[in-house]
């Protein structure tokens, strides 16, 4: 439910955190040679996916509250805002994931 969405989303944005710090302690390894590229690549890949898993548990967990506001007869106009701020640009996108 509601909850289980927001914990996931939670535990996401921590294994967001530990990927750019595995990210970036494998670029550190490959420049002084005891990492190797493609353990760069990995770890980037895996943030790439962990990323991507975020924005879905988000927009999962919003259409949850949503649901169920909707089941109770409780949603208002004010409510799809929220929705409607999560759908930014690519451009935007891409500039958001380049800056965390």
């Amino acid at each position: 439910g509601v909850v289980n969405g927001q914990a996931q989303v939670e535990a996401l944005e921590a294994a967001v955190v530990a990927g750019r710090n595995a990210v970036e302690s494998n670029k550190i390894g490959f420049q002084i040679g005891t990492r190797i590229n493609p353990d760069v690549l990995n770890a980037e890949q895996q943030l790439y996916t962990t990323l991507r898993d975020l924005s879905k548990a988000r927009v999962d967990a919003v259409m949850q509250g949503l649901k169920l506001k909707a089941a109770t007869g409780s949603l208002t106009a004010e409510d799809l805002l929220v929705l409607e701020r999560m759908m930014v640009p690519a451009t935007a996108a891409t500039q958001l994931v380049q800056s965390n």
